[in-house]
């Protein structure tokens, strides 16, 4: 097979007649120049014009590389993510990484009619590893649901760049690190779930689209795995260390609950000292009352 010529450097085919599909094979060729336009007969497997995935993500000499038809940079950016996150280990991956297969048909994937990606939603599928930095790329995004897997490392810093992003769900994964400030910019969010990590730092004020107690959850309740839990000032929801959530409100009403009974209290332990003083000073007052009357009786022209 021609991927078997690991010394080849350049593989020119431009400007010819060839017709049929272009073998996946050449996508072995991770050294060589692949150069293949002005071959108007071509397609791809199924008969459309997407070369092999391989041959796009793994060869930086092929010509049609940067060609979105040939080649859709989402769907490179989508070999990334299944790459970094241990796809080979997923409880699901139907479709994903084949060669030809549009990647809008791959498992947990919903596209536009631009076949632009809008929703990946792969929760409690066996995820690992960490979120690649590629997330970034698929601009149209609104839906990226990845909670209950087992991804570690940080949000990545580009995620700021989904501006069409209205609901985030990476709750109870292994994440740390700090908040990426570019959380400023997804003004869209209505719903954004990132407790049951062990994330740090400031989620940055949203604008205010939440739909219901449960819109904005983060890891901004005490008892917490740090000196100071993250600091959420639109969470609806703060949930601690021992993954118990209240809702704002019922924070609220605990905290003013605790400050009735410290008043409580401090009233309490005023009104006892008020009242030990006041019998300290009765007692003094009979005391001396009492020595008052002790020496009317003593003297010689006593009343007594």
């Amino acid at each position: 097979e021609i991927g078997r010529l690991s010394r080849l450097e350049v593989l020119n085919l431009t400007n010819n007649v060839l017709t049929g599909s272009i073998p996946s094979a050449l996508g072995a060729l991770a050294s060589a120049s692949v150069l293949l336009k002005g071959n108007d007969q071509i397609r791809g497997k199924h008969g459309n014009n997407i070369a092999p995935l391989s041959l796009c993500s793994s060869v930086p000499g092929f010509d049609l590389s940067n060609d979105p038809i040939w080649c859709p940079p989402e769907r490179n950016a989508l070999k990334k993510i299944y790459d970094e996150a241990g796809g080979q280990d997923w409880i699901r991956d139907d479709g994903w990484v084949d060669e030809f297969n549009n990647h809008c048909t791959w498992y947990g994937i919903e596209c536009n009619e631009e076949n632009n990606v809008i929703k990946l939603a792969l929760e409690n599928n066996g995820l690992s590893g960490r979120i690649s930095n590629a997330i970034a790329s698929l601009m149209s995004l609104e839906t990226l649901h990845l909670r209950g897997n087992d991804l570690k490392g940080s949000i990545p810093y580009d995620i700021g760049k989904l501006l069409n992003l209205s609901s985030l769900q990476l709750s109870h994964n292994f994440l740390t690190g700090s908040i990426p400030p570019g959380f400023l910019n997804l003004s869209q969010l209505e719903m954004m779930h990132l407790h049951g990590n062990r994330l740090r730092g400031t989620v940055p004020i949203l604008t205010s689209k939440g739909i219901n107690e449960s819109s904005f959850i983060a890891d901004c309740g005490s008892p917490s795995d740090f000196d100071t839990p993250v600091d959420c000032p639109n969470c609806t929801m703060c949930c601690n260390r021992l993954q118990q959530c209240d809702t704002q409100e019922e924070i609220v009403q605990v905290e003013a609950l605790a400050v009735k009974v410290m008043l409580g209290v401090l009233g309490f332990l005023i009104l006892v000292a008020m009242t030990s003083l006041l019998r300290k000073r009765k007692m003094t007052l009979d005391s001396s009352l009492f020595h008052f009357i002790f020496g009317l009786c003593t003297r010689k022209e006593s009343p007594c």
